[in-house]
């Protein structure tokens, strides 16, 4: 990291920016160029491992490019403020928090489901409780897991 002095190690601060930042950007490739998507996720950091849980339909254009590839890049960002550091023209900096990285998708089931879709509630709909679902939404819904095999977190606070 160019900027050391931006870099997050402290494993409670990461997870309070999980906690607060409301959308991940997922980036998948799709030939030459990639294919970013901004989605609603839930995450689980246990022991320095990111797990990150997105759900979406079994059919289009992400699921079509997951099978051809499942390695993806993903951005977590929390943009706090914009501001000037001068009178000078083009002196303008962010106070932000961000994660970023790299690992392999893969759709999971069974209890696994239950447990990033449960993720996903948690994170949008509050405390953590028993959620309810039906059958025919859980065989309808895919969940995806993304497993981080590398991420840094990095932050410039005014």
């Amino acid at each position: 990291m160019r900027r050391a002095e931006r870099e997050v190690k402290d494993i409670n601060e990461i997870e309070r920016i999980l906690k607060e930042a409301r959308i991940c950007r997922l980036a998948l490739m799709d030939g030459k160029y990639p294919y970013i998507i901004p989605l609603c996720f839930g995450y689980s950091l246990t022991a320095g491992q990111l797990e990150l849980y997105f759900h979406c339909a079994a059919q289009g254009k992400k699921m079509d490019l997951l099978k051809k590839n499942n390695n993806a890049a993903f951005e977590i960002d929390r943009l706090n403020e914009i501001y000037s550091t001068s009178e000078l023209a083009c002196s303008f900096t962010a106070a932000y928090e961000s994660i970023t990285g790299v690992g392999s998708v893969e759709v999971i089931n069974g209890i696994e489901k239950l447990t990033g879709l449960n993720s996903i509630m948690e994170k949008y709909a509050g405390a953590e409780k028993e959620y309810k679902y039906s059958e025919e939404m859980l065989n309808n819904v895919v969940i995806l897991k993304l497993t981080a095999e590398e991420f840094c977190c990095k932050a410039n606070k005014r």
